[in-house]
């Protein structure tokens, strides 16, 4: 039987890992992998290894890294994936076991009549799902059995597949680059939502087919997955810290008067990716001389769509905004029957939110009822978290993601950008933002994708701002009417 590579999927924040059989440890042939930044440092390691079945093959991944941020206790991030193969070579199922701090979240996934049946398991509850797909619908994000790309192949290759960490259904675009110093060929794999792209990675393959390597670009670095041996894989290491790693120094120190004012920022494209940046309430993107120029201020803004079908869209509870929690709606309850201005009412939902997240957590991505229970978590729970309330208070809200501005030291870094989620809702007739987890919302907010809560548009934003560069950034200021 021909065994193709592992997934080899290096996580856009580490939130989520991927890997031997749920509570067994790796065969003694077992390929090892170390997951390296950008920078170099080794932060985790992995291992594949397969196991013969009577259904064809299972292939079993381990991930594991350790996150710190400044003086919080270090969090053992790691999971355990099983893939079951039949005797083509190709996934028919699969299982994860995540575990974040000691809390777990598993999930099962599978082929069905008419797409994929999911059930997932965590803290906060169990969920039964079935995603529409198609019946040739893979589990390997592209980084499985590539043994057919011929050497010189210079056409892309596009397929269906769904992936577990997103609980989605993508497009996968695979298109051949220049090959590496070593001749290897190397293929870029970008990941679409419908039209809209979802994340890169650059892969090299051995002269057999196999993935050699994965490069995924974050917001600020990258992180690899390469080859290596036991030792290496094993051996001691510092805690990743995530936050420091993620920020970006700015190309210019934003005075205090400008962050209330009007900026426009000049974004150019790496690795010949163009994709289009949402307009919000507050943000205007156009296109200027081969640059993507967006203006932000309070009402810069189109806005997102308000015709009626997307406003009911945005009131409904999803998988993950459950605005129809019975504890969300009794803390919303009495808030929703104020008789006070919608704008108003997510003012003090913010405050509510803010008051639910105790204690700050940057591990994982949770839903609005499973940050409920925790009662921790980073700028994404406190985005979902909001959304939902407004949600359950008839109020239309979405998720924003992309990165904001710091000037004092954050995390001992000052003068820099890093990632960050917010709330929009339709209030009082426009699309306004609100932060929870800043309590305030700035002109240094620069929105790159915009979901509902979901991970898939959340990990997004992380991989697309890594394929901006940053050609300009300026004060817009009115000039005054001259003197009569």
């Amino acid at each position: 039987m021909t065994r193709p590579s592992g997934r080899l999927a290096a996580a856009a924040a580490l939130a989520v890992l991927a890997g031997p059989a749920l509570g067994a440890a790796p065969a003694a042939d077992a390929q090892w992998y170390a997951i390296v930044t950008g920078e170099g440092a080794q932060v985790g390691y992995a291992s594949v290894e397969y196991r013969d079945t009577p259904q064809g093959a299972q292939r079993i991944e381990y991930q594991e890294t350790t996150l710190r941020e400044q003086n919080a206790r270090p969090t053992r991030v790691w999971e355990r994936t099983v893939a079951q193969l039949d005797h083509a070579g190709q996934t028919r199922a699969v299982e994860t076991e995540t575990h974040v701090g000691g809390r777990v979240t598993r999930v099962e996934a599978r082929l069905a009549p008419g797409g994929v049946h999911v059930v997932r398991e965590a803290p906060g509850g169990r969920r039964v799902m079935s995603i529409p797909a198609g019946p040739e619908v893979r589990f390997d994000n592209g980084d499985g059995p590539l043994a057919s790309w011929p050497a010189g192949r210079v056409e892309p290759m596009a397929f269906e597949a769904f992936n577990v960490e997103t609980l989605a259904v993508e497009r996968v675009v695979l298109s051949p680059m220049t090959p590496d110093a070593l001749g290897r060929t190397v293929l870029m794999r970008a990941r679409y939502d419908g039209d809209q792209l979802r994340g890169v990675a650059r892969m090299v393959l051995t002269p057999g087919g196999d993935v050699a390597e994965v490069t995924q670009p974050m917001y600020g670095s990258s992180l690899t997955i390469r080859p290596t041996d036991r030792a290496t894989a094993l051996r001691s290491r510092a805690p990743f810290r995530m936050i420091t790693t993620l920020m970006v120094k700015s190309p210019f120190r934003i005075p205090g008067g400008a962050t209330d004012g009007h900026i426009r920022y000049r974004f150019g494209f790496r690795d010949g990716f163009r994709f289009a940046l949402p307009q919000t309430g507050e943000q205007r993107v156009g296109l200027e001389g081969g640059q993507t120029v967006v203006d932000i201020c309070a009402d810069c803004g189109p806005g997102l769509p308000s015709d009626a079908a997307s406003l009911a869209a945005a009131r409904r509870p999803t998988e993950w905004l459950q605005s129809d929690d019975r504890r969300i709606r009794a803390l919303v309850g009495p808030i929703a029957a104020l008789k006070t201005s919608d704008a108003h009412k997510m003012e003090i939902l913010a405050l509510k939110a803010r008051a639910v997240l105790g204690e700050i957590d940057f591990a994982g991505h949770y839903s609005a009822s499973e940050t409920l229970d925790r009662r921790r978590g980073d700028c994404t729970e406190a985005a979902v978290l909001l959304a939902a309330f407004g949600r359950a208070a008839g109020i239309p809200t979405k998720t924003a993601s992309g990165y904001v501005y710091s000037r004092e030291r954050y995390h001992g870094v000052s003068n820099v950008f890093m990632p960050h989620s917010w709330t929009l809702a339709y209030v009082d007739g426009r699309w306004r933002s609100f932060d929870a987890a800043l309590s305030s919302f700035d002109m240094t907010h620069i929105a790159v994708t915009v979901g509902d809560g979901d991970m898939s548009t959340m990990a997004a934003s992380g991989q697309l701002a890594s394929l901006l560069t940053w050609d300009a950034m300026n004060e817009v200021r009115v000039r005054p009417a001259p003197a009569r």
